[in-house]
C-alpha cells in the first residue's frame, strides 16, 4: 500500500523523517550538554525532560483540539464529515518542528543558557506528537478497512528511518556543528509543512481518483 497511494506514502515518508529526527536527538543529547555545558553523565539525562514535556503538551493538543475542530468543520459542510478535516492540527505541528529544531540548535551551538535548548526540545516535541496523532487518524478515517494496511506501512516506514537516520548524527554535528547541523535538519522539516495543506485541499481528490483507487 505505500505505492500504491502518494497519501499513504508522503505521510509515511513525513512521518519517518520526524522519527529519524526524534531518536537522532535521543543518541546525541548526552554528548552535547556533556561537551556545551558541562554536564555530568548523570545530570546530562535531566535534558530529555523539555522533550518530554512538550510531547506531553502536544498529545493534549492533539486530543483537545482534533475531535472539536472535526465536529466544527463537519457542521459547516452541511453535516458531511470528511476525513482531510483532522490535518488542520497537524499544520500547527509542522510549523513547530523547524522552529525547535533552529532553536535548539543555535541556542546551543552559542551556549546560551542550558534552559534554552530544552525549551527548543519542547517546541520539537510537541510538533512531532502532534503530527504523529493527525498522521494516525487521517490515516484510518480515510482508508477506513485498508486503515491496518496504511499504518503498517506508516510504521515500518519511520521504525526504519528512526533506526538508521541517529547513526549519522555524530558525524552530522561534527562536521556541520550544532547550529549548521540542526538547521540543515530544520530546512528538510520546512519543506515538509506544505504536506498537510496539499492533502486538506486536495486529499478528498486524490483518493477518488481511480489510478489511487486502493482494493485488495
Amino acid at each position: 500500500m505505500m505505492f500504491l497511494s502518494p497519501i499513504v506514502f508522503s505521510l509515511s515518508v513525513y512521518m519517518a523523517v520526524l522519527y529519524g529526527y526524534l531518536y537522532l536527538l535521543f543518541t546525541t543529547f548526552p554528548q552535547v550538554f556533556k561537551q556545551q555545558y558541562g554536564f555530568s553523565q548523570g545530570s546530562s539525562g535531566l535534558a530529555y525532560i523539555g522533550i518530554g514535556i512538550g510531547s506531553l503538551v502536544g498529545l493534549l493538543f492533539a486530543g483537545l483540539v482534533s475531535d472539536r475542530l472535526v465536529r466544527t468543520l463537519t457542521l459547516r459542510n452541511a453535516g458531511q464529515y470528511q476525513p482531510e478535516y483532522r490535518l488542520p492540527p497537524m499544520l500547527c505541528g509542522a510549523i513547530l518542528v523547524p522552529i525547535g529544531l533552529f532553536w535548539y540548535g543555535w541556542t546551543a551551538e552559542k551556549q546560551l543558557h542550558w534552559m534554552l535548548p530544552i525549551v527548543g526540545t519542547a517546541l520539537l516535541g510537541c510538533g512531532i506528537v502532534i503530527v504523529l496523532m493527525s498522521t494516525s487518524t487521517y490515516l484510518v478515517d480515510a482508508f477506513t478497512e485498508y486503515a491496518a494496511s496504511a499504518m503498517a506501512a506508516n510504521t515500518v516506514t519511520r521504525s526504519l528511518v528512526g533506526a538508521f537516520l541517529p547513526l549519522a548524527g555524530e558525524e552530522l554535528y561534527r562536521q556541520l556543528g550544532l547550529g549548521w547541523g540542526n538547521s540543515l535538519l530544520g530546512f528538510i522539516a520546512l519543506a515538509m509543512i506544505p504536506i498537510p495543506v496539499v492533502f486538506y485541499k486536495y486529499g478528498q481528490a486524490i483518493r477518488q481518483m481511480k489510478l489511487f483507487n486502493i482494493e485488495f
